[in-house]
């Protein structure tokens, strides 16, 4: 009777075990969800296109062009790769080579970085967005047969002013301000190249 007794008990306490690593397993296995699945983390993505009419060899107005993918998270927040180009053809003859004042010198410049920014007021008409943004700039430019270049570190502090037109487009004006650091180049300085920008753009996508 003891060894039936015992039998019955070894059963039971098996039959227990297994029963309860099921369930556990069964629990565990509803839990498992991709990271972009939870309920508290939203991700969109538009990209951006932008005109900066902006302050240039101090006294000189001049047009930038740009183009942006940005990564929009729980729709304030947004890291963006950002991209510049200078399009207005400069004169900079006067300072790379003052003594030669017939000379035309046209010069090329390129900005590339990240940024970063906070939608104020997202879901609303209107939104208010400062941005901070920090990267590599390029300038060069030839003369007499010979290439020039220099890279330098170029921080940009913006505000936008945005209008939620639709669902998946948006646009609005911002200021900011170019500062580069160690851009200079044979008589060029870093306050030619910096200065202050008005900015028009557009955004197409999700936000």
């Amino acid at each position: 009777m003891n060894k039936r007794l015992k039998y019955c008990f070894l059963l039971l306490a098996l039959g227990s075990s297994r029963f309860g690593f099921a369930q556990v397993f069964f629990e565990d296995t509803t839990k498992q969800a991709p990271f972009f699945s939870a309920k508290k983390f939203d991700s969109k993505c538009y990209i951006g296109f932008e005109g900066t009419a902006t302050q240039i060899l101090k006294t000189k107005a001049a047009m930038n062009l740009g183009l942006s993918l940005n990564w929009v998270v729980n729709h304030k927040f947004v890291i963006s790769a950002k991209y510049h180009v200078l399009t207005t053809p400069l004169n900079i003859q006067p300072r790379v080579a003052p003594d030669n004042s017939g000379d035309t010198v046209r010069p090329i410049m390129h900005y590339a970085g990240i940024g970063f920014s906070y939608i104020l007021f997202y879901n609303k008409k209107f939104s208010f967005q400062p941005e901070l943004s920090a990267g590599w700039g390029a300038v060069k430019y030839s003369y007499q047969n010979k290439n020039y270049r220099k890279d330098f570190a170029v921080i940009i502090p913006a505000v936008y002013g945005v209008y939620n037109a639709t669902k998946h487009f948006r646009f609005g004006l911002g200021l900011n301000y170019r500062l580069t650091i160690g851009g200079s180049l044979n008589g060029l300085k870093d306050a030619d190249l910096s200065g202050v920008g008005g900015v028009m753009f557009i955004r197409v996508g999700t936000f």
